[in-house]
């Protein structure tokens, strides 16, 4: 077990540790990955990490539907999630003999309804064959008839992933925190600032009191633009707040062991949840003219964040899910996804996706065109020594968490990258082939109806 005085609660001043050899400022699953990968890397390393809420995870975690999956087109997001996913399976080795992360690897299941869509997932599986990613597979309407007939018969064809699933994030945050040995986990401390002189770090200070240190981590998600500006910098991200659902029920024609499915464009998903209920999800296109009482002009992100965030929650938004998906499986009234049931006792959560604001294909004409990268931005901070980054991580932070650790323990050590494609991830790197979308490779979204 580790020992509980690593885990100081808004420590007093006697308490407080005052010097480390490296401060990391974010409890989630980015920082506690960096703490995780840089004691790997460097046994002994003396590590504070700031988290400000009581509990480590206490950010967008919490309404994350903690999946994962090694389907991605662009070869540094496919080998980042696959190297992570080699340590879900490893847990004892990496983090303890014993560690339960709660996996449960029933796949990923890309669904069509049409034609078009199902040559689209063929040519998916095609790249993704030619890219090494030889397990996915591409299934007919016959195949899916007799895999997953609970479907249907409007679904015609299907992307799968079998090396995918879902996990406990909370678990798997502590994993990663308690198969530390050298590393003070500070909750409950708040107003953490970077101190810095000239051209380089000096360490963080607290509302608790003052660390010295020469090397200082922003993992603080939806916060980091607000943490890079105490150290003078603008941090390129923005972020869009993003929602999802649970319910205790599930119509008995949907399985507790199917897959999670996504479906067709706008790409709202769904996975059984516990023994009866399931989970949902949908990254619909938002704008700022659905914030109450938002004065500030009107775009389809945010450069702070806005809190509490569950303020921004859409109330028709578990509904318009529901509706959608009953639409496109051709449910009628009280079938499927169009049971009322679905609705009783639901619990709607809110959080935010944070994406790097750098993101631009260059035309042959030499303008740029930005879009929304999937990648996170994991490197060094040019121009002040000692300053690092693991931020905009999107949705995908549970998933990407112990290799994304162990990119970042790479720049703070100053060792080689773990793979030549992780070069993806650094601060400069504007543009990767396939780095679109999200649950889509084409980045098509689509809006929930407007009241404007």
């Amino acid at each position: 077990m580790t020992p509980t005085n690593r885990f100081l609660t808004n420590p007093s001043p006697a308490a407080m540790p005052r010097t480390a050899d490296v401060v990391i400022i974010g409890g989630g699953p980015a920082g506690c990955a960096a703490a995780w990968a840089i004691e790997r890397a460097a046994p002994g390393t003396r590590i504070i990490l700031i988290e400000q809420s009581g509990q480590l995870a206490a950010g967008s975690s919490l309404a994350s539907l903690e999946n994962y999956r090694t389907c991605w087109a662009a070869p540094c997001l496919h080998r980042l999630m696959q190297r992570s996913i080699d340590v879900f399976h490893h847990a004892d080795d990496y983090f303890g003999a014993g560690t339960k992360l709660g996996m449960k690897e029933q796949g990923y299941l890309f669904i069509a309804f049409t034609e078009a869509q199902a040559t689209r997932l063929k040519e998916d599986v095609e790249h993704l064959h030619r890219c090494g990613l030889t397990h996915t597979e591409y299934l007919n309407a016959d195949d899916i008839a007799h895999r997953y007939p609970w479907l249907g018969d409007r679904v015609i064809a299907a992307k799968y992933d079998p090396i995918a699933g879902w996990m406990d994030s909370n678990a798997l945050v502590y994993a990663l925190a308690n198969a530390t040995q050298s590393t003070t986990f500070l909750l409950e401390t708040k107003n953490a600032s970077i101190r810095t002189s000239g051209n380089r770090v000096l360490g963080v200070s607290t509302a608790n009191g003052d660390i010295d240190a020469p090397n200082v981590v922003i993992a603080t998600g939806a916060n980091a633009r607000a943490i890079g500006r105490t150290a003078g910098i603008e941090l390129p991200i923005v972020m869009r707040p993003r929602q999802s659902f649970t319910t205790g029920w599930r119509h008995a024609e949907y399985p507790e062991d199917a897959p999670c499915v996504i479906s067709a464009a706008p790409f709202p998903h769904v996975r059984p949840e516990a023994q009866s209920g399931a989970i949902f999800g949908y990254e619909y296109k938002w704008n700022t003219a659905k914030i109450p009482n938002y004065n500030g002009e009107r775009t389809d992100a945010l450069i702070d964040p806005i809190w509490p965030v569950e303020q921004l929650r859409d109330p028709r938004f578990p509904s318009l899910t529901l509706s959608l998906m009953a639409k496109q499986f051709g449910h009628k009234p009280g079938e499927g996804f169009a049971d009322p049931r679905y609705l009783r006792g639901i619990y709607h959560r809110a959080g935010y996706y944070v994406y790097r604001d750098n993101a631009y294909l260059t035309l042959p004409d030499g303008t740029h065109e930005p879009y929304d990268s999937q990648r996170a931005i994991i490197d060094v901070w040019p121009g002040i020594d000692g300053l690092f980054l693991s931020i905009a991580h999107v949705g995908h932070g549970i998933m990407s968490a112990p290799a994304a650790g162990e990119i970042l323990a790479s720049h703070v050590l100053g060792q080689e990258l773990p793979d030549p494609s992780f070069v993806g991830f650094n601060l400069d790197a504007h543009y990767v082939e396939h780095d679109a979308g999200g649950l889509s490779d084409n980045g098509i979204k689509a809006a929930l109806p407007s009241d404007d």
